[in-house]
């Protein structure tokens, strides 16, 4: 599953894009470059799913998750990614 990140010098930006952008990184690459200081994960919004979450059930929030931690959460039902409609979906 990809996350987002954000490209935090000139060498991360000739390594993996400028600004923010979207990545699959297995869980040791992701800790990795974060570790190094290359790149930041940008927030995403989730719903809460169910209720014994950290916010209630239903509600939709702003969180940065490592790909691991964010797999297990939506595999268990607890949380799902809310996705921006596409400009095609908006104008409907």
């Amino acid at each position: 599953m990809s996350n987002t990140y954000r490209a935090l010098s000139p060498v991360a930006e000739a390594v993996f894009a400028e600004g923010v952008f979207e990545a699959e990184f297995t869980p040791a690459e992701e800790k990795d470059h974060l570790g190094s200081g290359l790149i930041e994960l940008v927030p995403r919004k989730y719903r809460a799913l169910s209720d014994n979450y950290q916010v209630p059930q239903g509600e939709t929030f702003d969180a940065t998750f490592l790909v691991e931690n964010e797999s297990a959460l939506i595999q268990g039902g607890h949380i799902e990614r809310v996705n921006k409609p596409t400009k095609k979906e908006a104008s409907k």
